[in-house]
């Protein structure tokens, strides 16, 4: 059979489209970086790719979830610090006001009752605080405002406050079945039975107010305020522990998790990405073959008539 220009003419076209399409195939993976990006860029090794990318974003899904609950945890430090400090005067200012014969009749224990009712307001912000927008102290609760007055004395004071958010406290999944609790259910932290907080300032503060009673029963009930200031700051400290504790357990937890995302990204890495010495041979080897056939496809449009006759 005759091979004519045409039909040598339309291969080298083949041939050239061919080569330039392989051409183009590595010139990406050396701009890109990546061998695999399709099932047709190796069939065998995509499935494997996928596995291990999703891998890799569940485990960057634990990252960030135990990064926000950190985030929380140590605002929550931050906001029971500031109580804690607040139990710390008001003990000192129970103990001031139980040495009546030293506060007695000079206007010392106004002084001191008016300070309580700043500490009252100090505890109620802090128990109340949302530094990322969602409150820390109202459990599952997060578009509500845990503590409100509730009840007030004569003059606008609060006798006594009420707690709105949820009995179950927020959770964050850390880890591969492992969970941690954040957003802790105000109740069980300032509120707990015989150590509330709020009460414990509220009856010291009523009891440095009260002018019906003796000096001596005055010191009777700031001692036994003083007790219930106690109890409530231990409270608070449990909670604190216990973040604390779930911290150093998220931050154990998140280094497991960056080992483990460091060696999965490795793979997934030694699966998709160029073998650049390889792609620039490949590129070079596609680049000669195409230069061949540009000269010989010259060549053939250059032949004439009595080339064939011959």
């Amino acid at each position: 059979m005759r091979v004519t220009g045409q039909v040598q003419t339309s291969n080298a076209i083949g041939y050239i489209r061919t080569r330039s399409g392989e051409l183009a195939k590595f010139q990406d993976q050396v701009a890109s970086g990546l061998r695999v990006k399709s099932a047709s860029d190796d069939p065998v090794a995509y499935p494997a790719l996928l596995r291990v990318k999703d891998t890799s974003e569940r485990l960057a899904a634990f990252s960030q979830s135990a990064s926000d609950a950190t985030a929380v945890l140590n605002d929550s430090g931050t906001a029971l610090g500031d109580v804690n400090d607040v139990l710390v005067r008001a003990r000192q200012i129970a103990i001031e006001g139980a040495d009546a014969g030293t506060n007695t009749g000079s206007g010392a224990l106004e002084a001191l009752a008016s300070e309580v009712d700043g500490l009252i307001d100090r505890a109620l912000r802090s128990a109340n605080a949302k530094p990322d927008g969602k409150p820390l102290f109202a459990g599952t609760a997060t578009d509500v405002t845990p503590f409100r007055v509730s009840a007030t004395d004569a003059n606008g004071r609060p006798t006594a406050v009420t707690y709105d958010g949820a009995a179950e406290s927020g959770r964050a999944l850390t880890g591969p079945g492992q969970t941690v609790d954040t957003r802790t259910a105000g109740s069980a932290v300032f509120q707990q039975p015989g150590a509330d907080v709020f009460q414990a300032l509220i009856g010291l503060r009523d009891a440095l107010r009260n002018n019906t009673i003796g000096d001596d029963i005055r010191s009777q009930q700031l001692n036994t305020q003083l007790g219930n200031i106690d109890t409530a700051r231990t409270a608070v400290a449990e909670v604190r522990g216990a973040q604390a504790a779930a911290l150093a357990n998220i931050e154990a937890t998140q280094t497991l998790i960056s080992n483990q995302k460091l060696s999965v990204d490795t793979t997934s890495g030694e699966l998709e990405g160029t073998d650049y010495a390889e792609a620039v041979v490949r590129m070079k080897e596609m680049e000669t073959s195409l230069q061949a056939i540009y000269a010989t496809t010259a060549k053939i449009s250059q032949t004439g008539i009595l080339d064939f006759i011959r």
